[in-house]
């Protein structure tokens, strides 16, 4: 391996470690996460989450982090947990959100009606990930890292969720704790049966929807 190569592996890697205090790692997440799932499906928002999850898993243990990573990982991409929940409880509760706005399944029948309802899917979808999205750049310009300070805790520092939590912590994790019931308990709040939900939540994850 050439010296030059060497060098760039050894950039790449020490950009992972300190992806938190990134400006384009950021830039990157937020824009492959808007533009992937919004124009081909949420599969592959869960993918980019998944994706930072990892990075982050590793990062901790390079910065010699080894008790408590699994859970410090989870409680860093805790808000886009959220966001891919809440996603998906929208792709299950879009018809009675509709019915309560007075449009009946019967009257979006019609295909021009249909496509209505997907673009107003798309669009509430949208702001959704915009609202995460900037939330997730604010906390970048804060130099918040999940919780952690982007060094990973001292070994005698409880973990940050046996900390004070903030008003953010306990939105991220309450929303996500209210969206994960709601998505369990679709088939007994919606007019879905269980397949139906199970299809629903399959369609919203395939990789490559028709």
């Amino acid at each position: 391996m050439s010296f030059s190569l060497r060098r760039k592996l050894a950039r790449a890697r020490r950009w992972l470690v300190e992806h938190d205090n990134r400006t384009t790692f950021t830039i990157i997440y937020i824009t492959l996460a808007l533009v992937l799932s919004m124009a081909i499906s949420m599969f592959w928002l869960a993918a980019v989450v998944a994706a930072h999850g990892f990075i982050e898993f590793w990062s901790l243990g390079k910065r010699g982090v080894r008790n408590h990573r699994l859970g410090l990982t989870l409680w860093h991409i805790k808000l886009d947990i959220m966001l891919v929940l809440a996603a998906l409880w929208l792709g299950l509760y879009i018809d009675l959100l509709f019915g309560i706005a007075g449009l009946s399944a019967a009257a979006r029948t019609g295909a021009q009606v249909s496509a209505r309802v997907v673009a107003w899917q798309r669009a509430i979808r949208g702001v959704l990930l915009t609202v995460d999205e900037a939330a997730l750049a604010a906390k970048a310009a804060v130099g918040g890292n999940g919780g952690h300070g982007g060094q990973g805790p001292t070994p005698d520092q409880e973990p940050p969720w046996r900390q004070s939590w903030g008003w953010g912590d306990r939105l991220s994790i309450g929303a996500s704790v209210v969206l994960a019931a709601l998505i369990l308990l679709s088939p007994l709040l919606t007019d879905h049966s269980v397949t139906e939900a199970l299809m629903i939540l399959a369609e919203d994850l395939h990789p490559w929807p028709h």
